[in-house]
């Protein structure tokens, strides 16, 4: 609300009672107000239950850390957003009128600049990071180090506290300032336009980002959580925009308050359980299965180099891979005990992942790279290709994408040591591999 001269307006302060404060206030405001009731409370407690309910996902994610799908949603970047989350909404309890501006509740610069205002800000600036990691690994393909990976967070942190520090220096009446006699805190319209200008730069920022990486591989596409969390994310700042300039006085009048407090809670907690309750929730109802599942379409999708050497996510124990391996290896058995090719059940069964050579039939003529394929690998795009080939889906899918940058046409491949079975593959003892 505008700073506005009390005095002036003939409403005296130092009153004996709240009644006499809420009435002078109603004068003052031309309005009626609602004084902290109990409905306040209900709605302290009820945002608490929320942070609540995500800190237990949260604790279940870390527990179970080495969970692959968790560990691929860049879990010490969307703890931070939970607890800058915590922190917004804990600035939004005086900032929003649910208390009485006394004693440590009326420090106003403290409650809004520095912990509602700055955490908004530290929020959406986590959510970018998360985001231009993906941005960086699938978009650019570069690794997740470096001033090139670094540098865009660090400058808008930088930004950030620096923000905070201008607005904390200037002097209240351009900025917030507390009036002692009614116990409240005055903002000015040009702070409010400016920092929501801002925090509107940074999801228009983040919606961009999040459009960059629809198309990425399987296993890493988030399209729908990005969906809604752009919702989200677009709501929060129409009702934020809506009630600050449609209802200056809000913190007084029990719906705006109750509504912008809790709107706050469930979409800080909303963007972050969509982030994380799945693989949390899959964790533990089949977590076996569902890690096999996603291994598979990370396989499938050429990305388990990237995955381990960008993310710094390897496997922790044999896992089994189900049809891929079981196709490739037993035709590799086939090919070096003298069989010309599959026969026409196994080329239908196996089509995906047929080890002609991606269309060059391996014969007695290339004793070479069935040795190359004894020791584990797998053959390069330099073959000539027959009329025949089925598999164009990896070959050309992969090779589209630049998936790695660099390399050439060579294919991705497997360490014979890491080969327990026909079935399962050790990712533990796996070497460094190469993508395209």
């Amino acid at each position: 609300m505008p700073i506005v001269d009390l005095v002036a307006r003939g409403v005296a302060g130092k009153f004996d009672s709240e009644q006499e404060r809420i009435s002078a206030l109603e004068q003052l405001f031309q309005t009626h107000i609602d004084p902290v009731d109990n409905i306040d409370t209900m709605v302290i407690a009820l945002g608490s239950a929320m942070f609540g309910v995500t800190f237990v996902f949260m604790v279940i994610a870390w527990i179970k850390y080495k969970y692959r799908p968790i560990r691929a949603k860049n879990l010490p970047l969307t703890t931070c957003m939970y607890f800058s989350g915590v922190l917004w909404f804990l600035g939004d309890i005086p900032m929003n009128g649910h208390v009485i501006l006394k004693n440590g509740w009326a420090i106003c610069k403290l409650w809004n600049i520095w912990i509602r205002v700055l955490f908004c800000f530290v929020y959406t600036a986590v959510l970018f990071s998360r985001c231009y990691a993906l941005d960086r690994v699938f978009n650019q393909n570069k690794p997740t180090r470096g001033w090139g990976y670094y540098g865009p967070s660090i400058t808008l942190f930088a930004f950030i506290v620096i923000y905070s520090i201008v607005t904390q220096a200037m002097p209240d009446r351009l900025t917030l300032d507390y009036v002692s006699d009614y116990e409240l805190c005055t903002t000015t319209e040009g702070y409010v336009i400016v920092t929501l200008i801002l925090l509107w730069i940074n999801w228009v920022v983040i919606v961009v980002m999040m459009y960059r990486l629809r198309n990425i591989q399987s296993t890493f596409n988030e399209f729908y959580e990005f969906v809604f969390i752009c919702f989200f994310g677009i709501a929060a700042m129409v009702k934020t925009t809506v009630v600050h300039f449609v209802q200056p006085k809000y913190p007084y009048i029990r719906g705006f308050r109750v509504a912008e407090t809790l709107g706050d809670a469930v979409i800080i907690n909303g963007i972050i359980l969509l982030i994380m309750a799945y693989p949390v929730v899959m964790s533990i109802v089949r977590s076996q299965a569902y890690e096999r599942e996603w291994l598979l379409r990370l396989r499938t999708d050429g990305l388990q180099d990237m995955y381990e050497a960008n993310l710094n996510l390897r496997a922790e124990r044999p896992v089994n891979y189900s049809r891929m391996d079981t196709s490739m290896f037993n035709h590799m058995d086939k090919v070096a005990a003298g069989g010309a090719a599959a026969d026409d059940d196994d080329d239908d069964n196996d089509r995906y992942f047929d080890m002609q050579g991606f269309g060059h039939n391996i014969g007695a003529s290339n004793a070479e790279m069935i040795m190359k394929m004894d020791a584990g690998y797998l053959p390069s795009d330099d073959m000539p290709h027959s009329p025949r080939s089925n598999t164009n889906n990896i070959a050309n899918r992969i090779s589209d994408n630049n998936i790695g940058g660099g390399g050439g046409g060579t294919l991705r491949h497997y360490d014979a040591h890491s080969v327990d079975s026909m079935d399962t593959i050790d990712d533990s003892a796996a070497k460094p591999r190469r993508i395209l």
